[in-house]
């Protein structure tokens, strides 16, 4: 049962259905992305099951089949005031040791010393806007375009959890033991994945990971 997006706050944005019980929504500013991501927190829609973050588009799933109007009159319900995330997001703080293995290479292959590499990193406020490829690993917006490098051509073997990455157009930070292709720029000592935490009872994400899509990040060079 299709419904013609009407909404204003939200025109323009792509819903699709995606299985029998998921709608995948795309072609929207991020800033109401987050918008819905911390309505779904709140006030989700009746039926609501679950979300999934992607780089560009978000994924709703349901317990059971909802019909797409659902979904479009919990959407017509969002407003515009709701679109200051900043009174939503968590700014946290990361100290890094700019020491890693890659810092030199960065430096020749930008053009600029270390010293303005370890600047210009340390710099931005970075919004992070998805976890990726591990558990509790952070992709970062805001990184500096004279920072921008492809990834590395022969990715490491093992890279060690806690280390401060660039690569493209983002910022990381490895959060388990495993192979990358990123540049390493430091460390930090701030345990972004805590497995333990989470055995045996029901718990809170934050307890586990340090970092969450929509989290402001300021790294601090230590």
């Amino acid at each position: 049962m299709a419904q013609k997006t009407n909404y204003s706050l939200f025109r323009g944005a792509r819903i699709r259905p995606y299985g029998e019980r998921g709608y995948l929504l795309d072609h929207f500013r991020e800033s109401k992305r987050f918008v819905i991501e911390q309505a779904l927190s709140i006030t989700p829609p009746d039926g609501f099951d679950e979300y999934v973050i992607g780089a560009d588009n978000l994924l709703i799933l349901f317990k059971r089949t909802v019909y797409e109007c659902v979904l479009h009159e919990w959407l017509s319900g969002l407003h515009s005031e709701m679109l200051d995330s900043s009174k939503y997001a968590r700014q946290i703080e990361v100290p890094v040791h700019y020491d890693g293995p890659d810092l030199a290479t960065v430096a020749v292959a930008t053009g600029l010393s270390e010293a303005e590499v370890v600047a210009i990193h340390s710099a931005p406020e970075y919004r992070v806007r998805m976890m990726g490829f591990a558990p509790g690993f952070p992709y970062l917006d805001g990184l500096d375009d004279r920072l921008h490098l492809e990834r590395k051509a022969s990715p490491r073997n093992r890279i060690e959890p806690g280390s401060v990455a660039i690569g493209g157009s983002h910022a990381g930070i490895y959060s388990v033991a495993s192979p990358g292709g990123w540049h390493l720029l430091g460390r930090t000592d701030l345990p972004l994945f805590q497995p333990e935490k989470a055995r045996g009872t029901v718990t809170d994400a934050r307890e586990v990971f340090a970092l969450a899509v929509g989290d402001i990040v300021n790294f601090l060079v230590i």
